[in-house]
């Protein structure tokens, strides 16, 4: 008993209902832990001290990153915590976090970001905007900046050359303030970009409201590709009643199943019989179609185990051999969308990428009337919906550029109308750079001028061979003439054109210096992303939902924290 059962024995006070107390329990678990030494002794850190900054430090970046409130610091959890990794150090009060540390973090990472929007090349900043709606109906503006950057003094090496950053989130009413948001747009413009001698790019937003707004106020903006794919593919959806009670049976055959419990155990038992994967069925959104697709595919997927399991628990929901024929095709029309939605989404993505799209799309729509059954319907409101949506798209001299510019794809795309005229368009634009950049040359880096050498030096004579050294520079200046930008753009257009999975950013910095002027053009375009997701996948997060869900928000500086959460990662943690 004593071998075995000792601890049993020994614990006399437990068995009896005396409970130890907690600071009791915690010391006994800190003398038991091997790396535990106490040290009564030493004194604590003051608030300058080097270690009592940097846990600061990190305590304050771990409340932005998790948007927790500064009230989190006087939770007995985290104090405890931090008394056994660090005894010596004193946990500032929740005020001080709140009052100090965040703001003063906020103001150095905007002065970080303001450095990084700096080095955009051709200082040519782009811009996504859009409105989010929370669950408890608060609606939130949010402005994201995004720009290229070959050559950096900020950033780490080996970083791809697409940047980008959040400049703002702000909640706002849409019922009062919409003729509002040109106004509070521009002045964020005007102290991120016009202060700073930078110059405002395109602006994406998937919200008509402010596109219409801000072009009544003269800027000029672009469409969102996801958002223009979404509107396609959910009218095509509702364009076919076959194909709507389809998603119906099936959201319903879904929802049955995850009520009932002998029906997942069943479900799960004929997928181990017909050796299916053991995944769960999916419920949709119904206003996202991309949701929609994802429950069809894994329906498909388990079609099989479906039918024996909707028979044997003896649902209403019975699927046919027919509507199993469609849904498939439903699937295998969606697919195509959805993958050219996620390749857009990618932060690699460019305006270049959405040209060779719609023509790829348009194809696959062709293809897809003689390979599905029974969705024709869907498939023509597909077709119309895509020319009247994308053929101003095609026409964009925007899009018409990045395209050109892109390696990938140049001119394989374009009429030889088309790109004969896009040739001509860019050498002009080449002319209008190299006199702009000759005017505006900066001095040399050490601060001399490029003049010729005092004849008043102690060395100037004429048996000093090094005073020969400025004729012949100025010799050497006139010889090489730099290339004209007709043969720039040829020597361009004659390359190869590059595989896809190449970044057209990678490309370019390696020709920068073989054609510097072509190359500040082709960042202008290729450095603007076809989509906002950036801005949406600020909001996608399960703590950004919780945290702006609430029906009262714990934060006290909500947008300041959501600025910091975004813009920490983006710049490394350097500031």
């Amino acid at each position: 008993m004593q071998r075995f059962h000792g601890h049993v024995l020994e614990s006399n006070n437990t068995i009896s209902g005396d409970v130890p107390s907690a600071e009791i329990q915690v010391k006994q678990e800190l003398m038991d832990t091997s790396v535990y030494v106490p040290e009564p002794t030493r004194e604590r850190f003051d608030e300058n001290h080097p270690v009592a900054k940097k846990i600061t430090k990190l305590i304050s970046e771990m409340l932005a990153l998790d948007l927790q409130p500064s009230a989190m610091v006087e939770n007995a959890g985290l104090n405890r915590l931090l008394e056994f990794l660090q005894p010596q150090y004193s946990l500032p009060p929740s005020s001080y976090f709140t009052s100090t540390a965040i703001p003063d973090m906020y103001e150095k990472v905007k002065d970080v970001v303001l450095t990084h929007l700096k080095e955009a090349e051709g200082g040519v900043v782009h811009f996504t905007t859009s409105i989010w709606v929370s669950s408890q109906t608060r609606e939130y503006l949010t402005l994201t900046a995004h720009w290229a950057t070959y050559e950096s003094s900020v950033r780490p090496p080996g970083q791809d050359f697409h940047c980008s950053a959040l400049l703002s989130v702000s909640q706002i009413d849409c019922d009062h303030d919409m003729h509002d948001i040109p106004k509070q747009l521009e002045y964020l413009w005007d102290s991120w970009i016009t202060s700073s001698g930078l110059k405002k790019g395109f602006t994406l937003t998937d919200n008509n409201t402010i596109r219409n707004t801000l072009e009544d106020h003269g800027h000029v903006t672009m469409q969102c590709f996801g958002h223009t794919i979404d509107l396609i593919v959910s009218e095509a959806i509702k364009s076919q009643r076959m194909v709507q009670n389809l998603l119906s049976i099936a959201r319903k055959l879904c929802e049955r199943v995850h009520r009932s419990a002998k029906a997942k155990e069943k479900l799960t038992e004929l997928q181990r019989a017909h050796q299916l994967p053991e995944n769960q069925l999916i419920q949709d959104v119904p206003s996202k179609w991309r949701t929609s697709l994802i429950m069809l595919e894994r329906l498909v997927e388990q079609k099989t185990a479906i039918d024996e399991m909707s028979i044997e628990c003896n649902f209403r929901e019975i699927i046919s051999c027919d509507q199993w024929e469609v849904m498939l095709s439903v699937c295998n029309a969606l697919k195509p969308f959805e993958v050219a939605y996620m390749e857009m989404s990618n932060r690699t993505a460019t305006l270049g990428q959405v040209i060779p799209l719609i023509h790829i799309l348009n194809r696959k729509i062709d293809l897809l009337f003689d390979e599905t059954v029974g969705i024709d319907t869907m498939l023509k409101s597909l077709q119309e919906a895509m020319v009247s949506r994308m053929s101003a798209t095609l026409r964009d001299p925007r899009y018409t550029w990045a395209t050109m510019l892109d390696p990938r794809y140049k001119t394989s795309l374009f009429t030889e109308e088309e790109a004969e005229q896009c040739k001509q368009d860019l050498i002009q634009e080449l002319e209008l750079c190299s006199s702009t950049s000759e005017a505006d040359k900066p001095p040399l880096p050490n601060g001399c001028s490029e003049g010729p050498v005092s004849s008043d030096t102690p060395h100037s004579n004429k048996d000093n061979l090094w005073s020969l050294m400025s004729d012949i520079r100025q010799k050497i200046k006139h010889e090489e003439k730099p290339k004209s930008s007709e043969m720039t753009v040829l020597e361009y257009f004659e390359e190869d054109i590059l595989d896809q999975s190449c970044d057209p950013l990678d490309y370019w910095n390696l020709k920068k210096f073989l054609w510097p002027d072509l190359a500040k053009v082709a960042a202008r375009y290729v450095g603007c992303p076809p989509n906002i997701v950036p801005a949406e996948t600020l909001f996608s997060t399960a703590s950004v939902n919780c945290t702006l869900n609430q029906s009262r928000p714990l934060l006290e500086n909500m947008e300041g924290l959501l600025f910091l959460k975004v813009n920490l990662p983006l710049i490394y943690f350097q500031y």
